[in-house]
């Protein structure tokens, strides 16, 4: 299998449909063997429901018993997946999906371990303005992050990213990031392990019911930011790559 693409989910029974709507022509259109997985992070709604009921033979559906963030729907996924390269997006699609087969040529012309999106490197103007505010903490935090974790990766947080498998069988039983610092928590650990990160530009269309919430999120991000090298000086991730993960 060439390709899987990973979306978690979250009471996300409004749009689903829609989103698989326009994920699965879109591969179908352009991949032979793929499979998409959508990991339901616990909803309360129907999210399951819908997917079951869209039907594809491509697609899956992995359901979590309760609601344990992100960072830990993702890892579930993607350690699942059984593409050579392997892709996570929101399910609000943030992005286009032409971005997947930009970053698979990326993959093949440049010998890369990870494909990540950045935003920073896009230089038309996005579809829908990134609010101020937002542009403002994002910078902030950027500086933050890379001070502390020293990845020399302007745009940590872009929902885009894509692996190799091998990369993802090193890397994701290693995180314990729940939230959102599962992104950095990655990263690091990519950087720590010597793996070839490549970034392309890609054009963010801003959802306007985001789930992330600017202070409180940020906040939460810092933490975990320096819960991340507290991780890496007491050894945390040593022990936890030793530990023999099914996937």
């Amino acid at each position: 299998m060439e390709l899987s693409l990973v979306i978690p989910a979250y009471n996300e029974e409004k749009r689903i449909a829609h989103t698989l709507e326009m994920v699965m022509p879109f591969m179908d259109n352009h991949f032979t063997g793929y499979e998409v997985l959508v990991v339901d992070d616990g909803s309360t709604d129907h999210t399951v429901a819908v997917v079951e009921e869209f039907g594809h033979p491509c697609l899956q559906i992995v359901s979590l018993k309760k609601n344990m963030g992100k960072g830990m729907a993702l890892k579930h996924g993607m350690l699942l997946a059984k593409g050579k390269y392997i892709f996570f997006m929101d399910a609000d699609l943030p992005y286009p999906l032409e971005s997947i087969t930009e970053a698979l040529s990326v993959f093949y012309t440049r010998k890369a371990d990870l494909v990540i999106g950045g935003r920073d490197l896009y230089q038309a103007e996005s579809d829908v303005p990134y609010p101020l505010s937002r542009k403002i903490a994002s910078a902030m935090f950027s500086r933050f992050i890379n001070a502390v974790l020293r990845l020399d990766i302007p745009d940590t947080q872009c929902g885009f990213k894509g692996f190799t498998r091998a990369a993802t069988r090193i890397i994701f039983p290693q995180l314990t990031i729940q939230g959102f610092g599962f992104d950095f928590e990655m990263l690091f650990l990519a950087r720590k392990y010597g793996y070839h990160i490549e970034r392309i530009p890609v054009n963010l269309r801003h959802s306007v019911d985001s789930k992330v919430h600017i202070v409180k999120d940020s906040w939460k991000m810092f933490r975990d930011a320096l819960q991340v090298r507290a991780n890496d000086w007491n050894g945390v991730y040593n022990k936890l790559k030793e530990v023999p993960h099914e996937g």
